[in-house]
C-alpha cells in the first residue's frame, strides 16, 4: 500500500508539472496571437509600398520598424511568461503613463478608425513596482477586449490612473460597451470561460485565457483585478497595485 501510494504521489506530481507546460503553451499561443497580427498588416504595408511604382521609404521605415518592435516584444513574453511560470520576475520601476503609451503602440490600430474614442487621464509622475512586460499584457489584454465588444458599436474607451489614498495605484480601463450579464461577472477570470465561444462567422473566438492571465500576474504583482458592468452601459476593470 506504501508504495502504490508513493507510486501515486509521484504521478500527480508528474501530472503537475505537464499541466504547467500546457499552461504556458496555451498563455505563448495566445499572446502571440495579439501580437502577430499588427507584425502581419505591417509587414504587408512594407511589401505593397516596395513593390509599387513608387515605393514610400518612410512608411516602410516605420512598417519595419513596428515589426522588428513586435517581433522583440514577443521574444521578451517568452521569457517573461516561462519566469512567470517558474515564479521568476524582472521587477523594478514602472512609470504609468509609458506603460500605457507602449500599450497602446502595440495595438497598431487606432480605435478612433473603429468609431471608438480614446481618452486617457493618467495622473503625472505615476510609479509602480513590476515586470513591464507581464504589466503590458495585462493592459492590453483589457483593451483588445474593450474594443473587440465595441466594434460596430462605437462609443468610448478610457484609461485612468491615479494614485491612491492606500498607498496604491489604481489603472482603470472603462468601456461604454454593451457590457457583461451580471450572473456572468463571478466567471469572467475562469480559466477558459469566454463570451466568445459561439463568435460570428469571420470573427476569431475566444480562448478564455486572457481574463485568467491578468489575474494571475496581478496575484503574482501583489495586486488584484476587479470588474464592474452594468449591460447596455459598459465596463470597468480596475487594477490596483501596490505604488512604488
Amino acid at each position: 500500500m506504501a508504495q502504490q501510494l508513493e507510486y501515486l504521489r509521484e504521478q500527480l506530481m508528474e501530472s503537475q508539472r505537464l499541466a504547467t507546460i500546457g499552461t504556458i503553451a496555451a498563455v505563448i499561443a495566445h499572446e502571440f496571437n495579439n501580437l502577430l497580427t499588427p507584425i502581419v498588416s505591417y509587414s504587408q504595408f512594407a511589401l505593397q509600398s516596395a513593390q509599387s511604382e513608387k515605393p514610400d521609404m518612410d512608411l516602410v521605415r516605420k512598417a519595419l520598424s513596428k515589426s522588428f518592435q513586435g517581433s522583440s516584444k514577443a521574444g521578451r513574453i517568452c521569457s517573461s511568461m516561462l519566469g512567470l511560470a517558474r515564479g521568476e520576475s524582472m521587477f523594478g520601476p514602472v512609470l504609468v503613463q509609458k506603460l500605457v503609451d507602449e500599450t497602446l503602440a502595440v495595438m497598431a490600430r487606432d480605435p478612433q478608425k473603429d468609431g471608438i474614442a480614446l481618452r486617457v487621464q493618467v495622473q503625472p509622475d505615476l510609479s509602480i513596482s513590476g515586470d513591464t512586460v507581464q504589466l503590458e499584457q495585462v493592459l492590453l489584454n483589457l483593451l483588445i477586449n474593450a474594443r473587440q465588444a465595441m466594434l460596430g458599436r462605437g462609443g468610448s474607451i478610457t484609461i485612468k490612473a491615479q494614485r491612491l489614498e492606500t498607498s496604491e495605484v489604481r489603472i482603470q480601463v472603462i468601456d461604454t460597451g454593451p457590457g457583461i450579464p451580471e450572473k456572468l461577472l463571478p466567471k469572467i477570470f475562469q480559466p477558459f470561460f469566454t463570451t466568445k465561444a459561439t463568435a460570428r462567422k469571420g470573427e476569431a473566438k475566444g480562448t478564455g485565457l486572457g481574463l485568467a492571465i491578468c489575474k494571475e500576474i496581478l496575484e503574482h504583482h501583489k495586486g488584484r483585478i476587479d470588474v464592474e458592468s452594468e449591460v447596455g452601459k459598459g465596463t470597468t476593470f480596475s487594477i490596483i497595485l501596490p505604488a512604488n
